[in-house]
């Protein structure tokens, strides 16, 4: 109240007590009815002061200048992603016959007297192929049911062979495992050919998988994968997966890939030309980039000292940005990187900061544009009550 007081004595330092205590009222109700003076989002100043650092009671968030010194750990950071969360190599044992698979067995006999043929020497009989049924047992010929399920190929070999001795000559025995159905695969989502597939009994990789499920039905740029092994589970951008080889990671029996069209986009508001949401198209799009398809920054009204960048990050990251802090236990922290538009140094930096999906770009409004909106209140706010004031007369 003591600053209003003062305003109207600057700004009116002619008019009478009683003029000035309309004004004064008519000022506080106009003020009241305003929250202050209207504007597009907090200043500058407002923001660094909700920082953790400074407002410790406050919603909790990092505040980050982009220098050189974060650029620098922008850039080499990686997310966590498949490659980290999922084991490298290949799926093991190999070739486990399970229930539901397909066999095929094949008996070669020397001798005069064969038990499957009586053809030349070194005749083979193909046995098959046996369907391994809902007990896990496979039927042949001359020995009965055989237990398949769990087994290896080679272990499946080794119990025919030993049954067949005795009966058939000099039996040597070759299973083979044509259909693995078994080991199968859940690929859902946006791809174009969903579905449970088997795993071929060559290690496949995940493109491998999405490529027998007829490919992503859309861009891989706009494309997100969950993969999902057990309890454990990681989301990718596919276009990171074509990208990186670390990212194409192996794939079991039993793991389930979820493909899901989520167009990349970012939102920009405040003082800026074309406020709005955005799409990320190519995939990668620096901060340079986003200010020009908003238009860039307001003439009028834009504090280039006020260019912030909301997200959230990974505990790891922030970490690295700054080692004080203390964000135990939490999955996301939230982070204001702010960019002083004043340095020529800034323009170069822009070009490396990367906008991610759902980032928000604000710009704030400067002081100068907040006090001329404050000056505009006092003035028509005078007016009002000099006007009132003769009415009353």
């Amino acid at each position: 109240m003591n600053l209003l007081k003062l305003l109207t004595t600057f700004v009116f330092p002619t008019t009478t007590t009683a003029l000035k205590g309309v004004v004064l009222s008519a000022l506080c109700a106009s003020l009241a009815a305003c929250a202050f003076t209207p504007g597009s989002g907090p200043l500058s100043g407002e923001l660094v002061a909700q920082s953790r650092e400074q407002s410790p009671q406050a919603f909790q968030f990092e505040l980050v200048d982009i220098n050189e010194t974060t650029m620098r750990t922008l850039l080499s950071y990686q997310a966590q992603g498949f490659g980290s969360k999922f084991k490298k190599k290949g799926w093991a044992p190999r070739h486990i016959v399970g229930v539901g698979d397909v066999v095929s067995v094949v008996v070669w006999e020397r001798g005069g007297d064969r038990l499957f043929s009586q053809a030349q020497m070194g005749a083979k009989t193909e046995l098959g192929p046996f369907v391994v049924n809902q007990q896990g047992s496979i039927s042949v010929p001359y020995i009965g049911k055989v237990h398949a399920a769990g087994k290896s190929v080679d272990h499946l070999q080794e119990a025919i062979q030993l049954a067949l001795e005795g009966q058939a000559t000099n039996p040597q025995v070759i299973v083979t495992l044509k259909q693995n159905t078994s080991s199968l695969v859940n690929v859902i989502g946006d791809v174009r050919k969903p579905g449970q597939l088997p795993l071929a009994l060559r290690n496949e990789r995940l493109l491998d998988v999405l490529a027998r499920a007829g490919g992503s039905a859309t861009p891989a740029s706009e494309t997100y994968v969950t993969f999902v092994r057990g309890e454990t589970r990681a989301k990718q951008l596919l276009k990171t997966v074509y990208d990186r080889e670390g990212e194409n990671v192996f794939v079991r029996p039993g793991d389930q890939i979820i493909v899901a069209h989520n167009p990349q986009t970012f939102t920009a508001f405040g003082a800026v030309q074309k406020v709005g949401e955005y799409p990320i198209q190519a995939g990668e799009v620096s901060l340079i980039e986003a200010l020009g398809r908003v238009g860039g920054l307001s003439e009028a009204t834009a504090d280039r000292l006020g260019m912030f960048v909301f997200r959230y990050e990974d505990p790891r990251l922030v970490k690295a940005l700054k080692p004080g802090a203390n964000w135990a236990g939490a999955r996301e922290v939230p982070v204001v990187y702010r960019l002083n538009m004043k340095q020529a140094e800034s323009y170069f930096l822009a070009q490396q900061f990367g906008v991610q999906n759902k980032d928000i770009l604000y710009v704030s409004t400067s002081l100068g544009t907040e006090l001329t909106k404050f000056a505009r209140i006092l003035s028509t706010t005078a007016s009002v009550a000099r006007s009132s004031t003769v009415i009353s007369f």
